[in-house]
């Protein structure tokens, strides 16, 4: 697992990084480890955001990409770059919407079900070594204290 480095470049005067900086860098250490692991998978063609943006969001059947960007912090056309990426691939495909002919609906391939159990996995897994690393009691708090903190600020 790719370690958690500390960069004096990023530290405030009195010697703390700023929480912004810990967090993208914990994030970068995550967001490597879970590429890493990809690219020797039956799945390299993915990355870490086709696998949190579009792939968890087709969990529960076809859906509108209208309904996948609603529930995505990217934009419509970030989606849109990385549907098109996933049906090229050929993790998904689109098909006509049964109750709105005029919508399409984005449906998982086989090859996209089997992509999508592949990253739910590798997602248990690093969580499980980080709790490993941080021990059950801050990792709980730690995820516990990220959940809560923006619906905090958002008050």
């Amino acid at each position: 697992m790719t370690a958690m480095t500390t960069d004096a470049s990023c530290s405030a005067p009195g010697g703390d990084a700023p929480l912004v900086a810990l967090l993208g860098r914990a994030e970068a250490a995550y967001a490597a480890e879970f590429d890493r692991r990809l690219r020797s998978s039956p799945f390299c063609a993915l990355s870490l955001a086709h696998s949190r943006n579009v792939l968890q969001y087709l969990t529960e059947g076809p859906r509108r990409a209208s309904q996948i960007v609603s529930q995505c912090d990217v934009t419509k056309q970030a989606v849109s770059q990385q549907i098109t990426h996933l049906e090229r691939q050929g993790y998904l495909i689109t098909v006509t919407d049964p109750t709105d002919r005029r919508a399409r609906l984005l449906r998982l391939t086989d090859h996209g079900i089997a992509a999508q159990k592949f990253v739910s996995r590798l997602f248990e897994q690093i969580d499980a070594e980080w709790e490993t690393r941080l021990g059950g009691t801050a990792y709980a708090a730690l995820r516990a204290s990220l959940t809560d903190l923006p619906a905090r600020s958002c008050r």
